[in-house]
């Protein structure tokens, strides 16, 4: 049953922070990327290569973002609300955003820790989100550089 549970895939972080301990606490969209990425490269699949299964990890975390763009409207911030994102981060979740993003290849780390300060729903059930374009777009550019990485 652990591999139910707790498949390894989302329960192998340096920390052994688990997946679910973080994207409880997202809006949906923004917690099936992070998912996508926090497995990409760990989860295999019978008949892909590695990379072939990493790259279809990473396109479905893409997928998230644009389905958030597309289809969630926010409250658009300034940066200034980003240091409160992140201790709002550590507040909930009990892990620092760079806890979170250790161990994972730079463009993968850049993409979590962009995500993480996305979406995030306060802990009384009160969302908070917070829709900065520029944060979804360039989380979406890294995951497309690793992509293409992987892909040549």
């Amino acid at each position: 049953m652990e591999h139910v549970n707790h498949p390894k895939h989302y329960n192998s972080h340096p920390n052994g922070i688990e997946c679910i301990d973080i994207i409880r606490y997202y809006v949906c969209d923004i917690a099936n990327a992070i998912k996508y990425l926090w497995r990409a490269g760990l989860k295999s699949e019978m008949g892909m290569e590695d990379a072939e299964k990493e790259s279809e990890d990473l396109k479905k975390a893409i997928f998230y973002i644009e389905d958030y763009t597309t289809n969630c409207s926010g409250e658009t911030c300034a940066d200034a609300a980003r240091p409160y994102m992140r201790s709002l981060v550590r507040m909930i979740t009990g892990h620092s955003v760079k806890e979170i993003c250790e161990g994972y290849h730079s463009d993968i780390a850049k993409a979590i820790e962009l995500l993480t300060m996305v979406g995030l729903i306060k802990a009384n059930g009160i969302v908070r989100v917070y829709h900065w374009e520029q944060y979804l777009s360039s989380a979406a550019k890294c995951i497309q550089k690793r992509i293409a990485d992987l892909e040549h």
